[in-house]
């Protein structure tokens, strides 16, 4: 119940992650140079996630997620500040849904789906 009430007071661009409210930015050049220097796997499966059909966006998320779940514990904590080992633990209670809305989130305020476009338009056609 103390949880509904703190989600009252929210802003469109604030959430939970457990019981630590986080911020909805914008990721800067910066930002996205120290994500991706700790990422292995995860751009190009989130390429494949941003250009998927829309018959095949959810299915191919959730392998996406499968596969790379570790660098998506490092991507959220990179951008929200909160220790990896937080997201981890059970006691937290910082669900998947919870996880997986806080990226659809930044995905949508950051236009990652236009931004994908564009950059698959720069590449060589095959």
């Amino acid at each position: 119940m103390l949880n509904q009430f703190k989600k009252s007071f929210l802003n469109e661009n604030e959430m939970y992650l457990g019981d630590k409210k986080v911020q909805i930015r914008k990721i800067t050049p910066s930002k996205w140079k120290e994500l991706f220097s700790m990422l292995d796997k995860l751009p190009g499966l989130m390429l494949q996630v941003f250009t998927a059909p829309k018959s095949d966006y959810y299915q191919t998320l959730i392998v996406a997620l499968e596969v790379a779940m570790d660098e998506v514990l490092d991507i959220v904590s990179a951008l929200t500040g909160i220790e990896k080992s937080y997201l981890e633990n059970d006691e937290n209670n910082v669900g998947m849904d919870e996880i997986i809305s806080y990226l659809s989130k930044m995905a949508k305020h950051n236009n990652l789906r236009d931004m994908a476009k564009n950059v698959k338009s720069l590449l060589p056609e095959r």
